[in-house]
């Protein structure tokens, strides 16, 4: 099958550079504004490669001229411009597979699949940790529970920490209009498997909302959910590694720190196999991270996460 990129000069391209070549598949063209993309001389010498949207706009109607069509276009741009190169792979006849979150907007939801029947065409989004083998295992248990005690409801507790320098606040992730805040760019994947596994959200408090941290408080239909959010080094305390994921289930610590290396190749695997996160399974976690970036925080009370309160004394990254 033939791919193409739009967006192969930021962070997460390599994944998807990666998951195209060990499948098997050919990259046959990229597209971004910047042009540090030396990266593509690991997958092959003959990727065309383009600056401007248009140029490759160009590109696609020459090679449909010729017969020669694409299958899939990978989406790795900032979020903002999801939408925009959702519509522009669907409108040449090109299935897209794009990164979290697939839109900020929940609107846009129903305007993107009017265009998937439009065009005949499919868009699958990355939520790749809904694959971790211990998630899985987790959503396998919690099923089997709730099969025995269908009302019970879990205890659960939810914080990452990664750093990050003071580039990110400063580039468009930085921006809450373009990157949706940490809710939507470093959280959405986490309020994903919750969402999965524990159900719809019945009640959402937000406690903190700053640019360099988040916290609050969750009730889904099987679980009741603190979290925290952050990018501020003060913050990670003991913990002195790049990241620190930790899910505690009623007192339990559930790992996933590691086991990340090849998640977005068994995503591509499952799209492939036409099994892969429709825009209608993403739309649960898009619409929540919406609400939290809407929402103005509440005071803190007993149920909030720890770290809130000392989210509260710390001053904001620069």
């Amino acid at each position: 099958m033939l791919f193409g990129i739009i967006g192969v000069g930021g962070f997460i391209a390599p994944k998807h550079l990666q998951a195209i070549q060990e499948l098997g598949h050919v990259l046959d063209c990229a597209m971004d504004v910047h042009d540090s993309v030396r990266i593509l001389d690991q997958y092959g010498l003959d990727c065309e490669f383009f600056n401007d949207l248009e140029d490759l706009h160009q590109y696609l109607q020459d090679c449909k001229a010729q017969e020669k069509n694409l299958d899939y276009m990978a989406i790795c741009s900032p979020n903002y411009l999801h939408f925009e190169h959702i519509e522009f792979a669907l409108s040449h006849g090109i299935h897209a597979i794009c990164e979290k979150p697939l839109v900020l907007d929940p609107s846009e939801l129903d305007e993107i699949s009017a265009l998937e029947k439009k065009y005949n065409k499919r868009v699958f989004n990355i939520l790749q940790l809904r694959l971790h083998p211990n998630i899985m295992q987790l959503k396998e248990d919690v099923r089997a529970e709730l099969l025995k005690v269908p009302d019970k409801i879990y205890e659960v507790s939810l914080t990452y920490l990664v750093l990050r320098g003071k580039w990110y606040l400063n580039s468009w992730k930085g921006d809450e209009n373009k990157s949706g805040g940490l809710a939507s760019n470093i959280g959405i994947h986490f309020f994903d498997i919750l969402l999965d596994i524990f159900g719809g959200v019945v009640d959402n408090v937000v406690h903190v909302h700053q640019n360099d941290c988040m916290g609050g408080f969750l009730t889904l239909e099987h679980a009741r959910v603190s979290w925290f959010l952050s990018i501020n080094p003060e913050h990670l305390g003991i913990h002195h590694d790049s990241a620190y994921r930790s899910l505690v289930l009623e007192g339990n610590e559930i790992d996933f720190s590691d086991g990340f290396d090849d998640l977005h190749t068994q995503s591509y695997k499952q799209i492939l196999d036409g099994e892969g996160v429709s825009v209608q399974s993403a739309r649960p976690a898009i619409e929540l991270v919406n609400a939290i970036r809407c929402m103005s925080p509440s005071s803190l009370d007993e149920d909030c996460h720890p770290l809130c309160h000392k989210a509260l004394h710390t001053t904001p990254s620069e």
